[in-house]
């Protein structure tokens, strides 16, 4: 059996096998960063210049986690090839991958202060400047109180999201897309930064913190353009 799987990584493996490497990495960083837990969030990149895409299985821990493990699928979930199966959130990164063609990754991670914040109905205001560089100025969205993992949720999703970088599932996480997997993860991590610095103001207990003023946020948003930090001209 197992000389049996390592037939059938041969050839796949040998495609894509950096994203793979990556995809890990960026997947165990979070978990270092406390943005996800054991096997919570889950991770996807397109192959460049491809229809598929390499995306973490469902229920699997990071710890360990192999290059064979990571998953191909098309740009609608149907597996392409591996042996798990691929995490329950696909529909959200497909769509995503099939709505923006300039999208190369996407992150999902279930970060503790951002969910705080939003769950006692208050969002992540422009607070500190990685945040504003990499939102563009925008923010994060607010998706649909609904279940996960289908479809409609999807749709849902990404008709919240509109011209922005992620949205807020509450109770649940945050969703980030970036022209790589690189970008959608400095997207959730900043996210939390903001959530964290916004969390800690207000438990001063002194009121609302003053935030970044809307002239330097208008600033700060065209150098984000100009620096490529948004999305591929």
């Amino acid at each position: 059996m197992v000389m049996s799987n390592v037939g059938r990584y041969t050839s796949m493996a040998l495609e894509g096998m950096d994203l793979r490497k990556e995809i890990i990495e960026i997947a165990q960083r979070c978990e270092s960063m406390d943005l996800v837990m054991y096997s919570q969030g889950n991770f996807r990149a397109r192959i460049p210049t491809t229809d598929r895409i390499l995306i973490t299985p469902a229920a699997r821990p990071y710890t360990n986690m192999q290059p064979e493990d990571i998953l191909t699928v098309d740009l609608f979930g149907q597996k392409i090839d591996g042996v798990y199966e691929p995490s329950s959130e696909t529909a959200i990164h497909t769509l995503a991958y099939r709505l923006y063609p300039w999208v190369g990754g996407c992150a999902h991670v279930e970060p503790p202060y951002l969910n705080a914040v939003y769950a006692v109905n208050k969002e992540v205001p422009n607070i500190v400047g990685n945040f504003v560089y990499l939102f563009q100025g925008k923010g994060i969205a607010l998706g649909p109180s609904a279940k996960s993992g289908n479809v409609r949720f999807a749709e849902m999703t990404l008709k919240a999201m509109g011209d922005r970088f992620g949205v807020v599932w509450k109770n649940h996480g945050v969703f980030c897309i970036g022209k790589d997997l690189h970008t959608a993860f400095a997207r959730c991590w900043t996210a939390e930064q903001a959530a964290r610095v916004y969390y800690l103001a207000l438990s001063m207990g002194v009121g609302e913190p003053d935030l970044i003023p809307l002239d330097a946020q208008a600033e700060m948003a065209e150098a984000a353009c100009k620096m490529d930090l948004s999305r591929p001209v």
